[in-house]
């Protein structure tokens, strides 16, 4: 593990319903069911905590992400959904509290994510992978309806998941959440799957203080070589070197 690194950074970015928060929660399983000894802490921040409470008023809302497009007036304008609603500053603030740890205090992995966690370049820069959920508009939006309105327990109609699709999520994709895609160093194309899991996983165990032990019986969750000496062990996910991994 490199000496300036103490935890872990992993940002999930992506469209509404692309499966981030899916993912985030299968990472965290993967890693632990990988390193069951290990004393490594693990946190998952989501997005939807630092939205401006201010922003929030302008709005009927029924889901703080995806649907904050339906007005409290009665004049049917859509007022459109930007990044500015996040408050990056609070985040990175707390992230580099968490970040600021004692030399005797367990190494964390800290997982964001949210429609705009590949969005700020300084949250970037804190990061060591950066994942975008890059799921097409059909899938996502049938994704959208069956988590939100057939479950009857959340009580939101189809009518507000396509207007909330029509006049604000499907501008906001393009116009400011598919940009930060350049971004990643892993693309997943078909939302959380299995190997792109154990692929991000490999990308992370260079930075584990632990990694240079990996028991031959957890070898079967990698997916490169087992054998340390190999020069997949050093590989970073790296963007800045003009790479990154899609899994198509």
């Amino acid at each position: 593990m490199p000496d300036s690194v103490k935890s872990i950074v992993v940002l999930i970015g992506g469209g509404h319903a692309a499966g981030k928060k899916t993912t985030a929660e299968l990472l965290k399983n993967e890693v632990k069911d990988t390193f069951p000894d290990s004393n490594l802490e693990i946190m998952v921040i989501d997005l939807i905590k630092y939205i401006d409470p201010e922003s929030l008023q302008r709005f009927d809302s029924y889901s703080k992400e995806a649907a904050i497009t339906v007005p409290k007036d009665d004049d049917k304008k859509y007022p459109s959904l930007k990044p500015s609603r996040f408050n990056f500053v609070d985040l990175k603030q707390d992230l580099k509290e968490h970040l600021q740890t004692a030399p005797n205090v367990p190494q964390k992995l800290i997982i964001i994510h949210g429609l705009y966690a590949l969005y700020d370049k300084e949250l970037r820069d804190l990061s060591q992978m950066k994942v975008f959920m890059s799921s097409d508009p059909d899938t996502r939006l049938i994704r959208w309806i069956r988590r939100d309105v057939l479950d009857a327990k959340k009580g939101i109609s189809l009518e507000q998941v396509i207007t909330s699709y029509l006049y604000g999520a499907r501008d906001e994709m393009s116009n400011f959440i598919f940009p930060t895609k350049e971004f990643a160093d892993v693309i997943m194309p078909r939302g959380a799957e299995l190997n792109a899991i154990r692929l991000m996983v490999d990308g992370i165990i260079p930075y584990f203080a632990f990694s240079a032990k990996i028991p031959d019986r957890l070898s079967f969750n990698l997916l490169r070589p087992s054998d340390s000496n190999d020069v997949f062990r050093s590989e970073k996910f790296d963007n800045e070197k003009g790479k990154f991994y899609e899994l198509n």
